[in-house]
């Protein structure tokens, strides 16, 4: 029996629910489908699940119909295929932390602490921070060793969220050591996730500019015209250096006493002109 909660992707439940459905009414076809829902093709259907083209709301409740989904079935199904169409981030995150409700769906099982994690800046950073500042409960010192400093109240669900994922350890003398345990996401959860993380700490790097004096910050840009070829050589590089850095840093024996946010921004400024020059 195939549950829809367990799904984060409504073309892999629409494909298994076919093949699902097959198995136990031989008359189920590709064309019957169509029939049903108001498709023009047998082939349509097979696009949707291919990815190749995108279903209307008026057709998610058609599925919903076809298959019987329950009120609370069609509300998730409704909502799953509006986060996996969603272009722009926030309605991504909308839909997102709507999924999140759902207590017995995959979302909620696996979504809920991960994706909190990379939901403020200063998670990711007190956790690096714990790794050499002695912290024994004092939250209001430890907050304030962030830039920008947050409160005490903020520190302490920091620390809380990352003594729950396993990624921090409370000692015996009260002191906390940084796991290796690493915070896994699916694709799904992790772009969505990711996304909020890089959108902060790029406005952390803006603010940087009248925050730190130049000695101690390296803000650099380039506004340059390349080719294709040329734009996916920088990019192998800029990867490449980024190993490189993780490398310096893993192989670095001396007390660390400081956290850096590095920034790899490479982004369009122009259409791209393709030279036809048309009418």
């Amino acid at each position: 029996m195939i549950n829809i909660y367990d799904y984060t992707d409504y073309r892999a439940l629409l494909k298994d629910l076919y093949e699902d459905t097959k198995r136990r009414k031989k008359f189920f076809s590709y064309r019957y489908i169509a029939r049903k829902i108001g498709f023009s093709s047998a082939g349509f259907f097979s696009n949707i699940i291919q990815g190749k083209r995108n279903i209307s709301n008026e057709t998610i409740f058609k599925f919903a119909d076809l298959y019987g989904f329950s009120k609370r079935q069609t509300g998730f199904f409704e909502l799953l295929v509006h986060f996996n169409q969603a272009k722009e981030h926030e309605r991504r995150r909308f839909y997102f932390e709507k999924l999140l409700t759902f207590k017995r769906s995959r979302f909620h099982q696996l979504g809920v602490d991960q994706y909190e994690y990379f939901e403020k800046w200063y998670y990711v950073a007190i956790r690096e921070l714990l790794n050499y500042f002695p912290f024994r409960g004092d939250y209001k010192e430890l907050g304030r060793m962030l830039r920008p400093a947050i409160n005490p109240s903020e520190t302490k669900k920091a620390v809380d969220l990352l003594e729950r994922l396993g990624l921090i350890e409370r000692k015996d003398d009260d002191s906390y050591h940084v796991t290796d345990a690493v915070v896994t996401t699916g694709r799904e959860f992790r772009s969505v996730a990711v996304h909020n993380f890089q959108r902060a700490t790029i406005d952390l790097a803006k603010e940087s500019i009248d925050r730190f004096p130049r000695n101690q910050r390296l803000i650099s840009t380039l506004t340059l015209n390349l080719s294709e070829g040329v734009y996916k050589e920088i990019v192998d590089k800029l990867v490449e250096f980024e190993r490189e850095v993780l490398e310096l840093v893993q192989n670095d024996h001396d007390n660390p006493d400081r956290i850096y946010q590095f920034n790899f921004q490479v982004f369009p400024l122009a259409d791209i002109y393709d030279g036809d020059g048309g009418e």
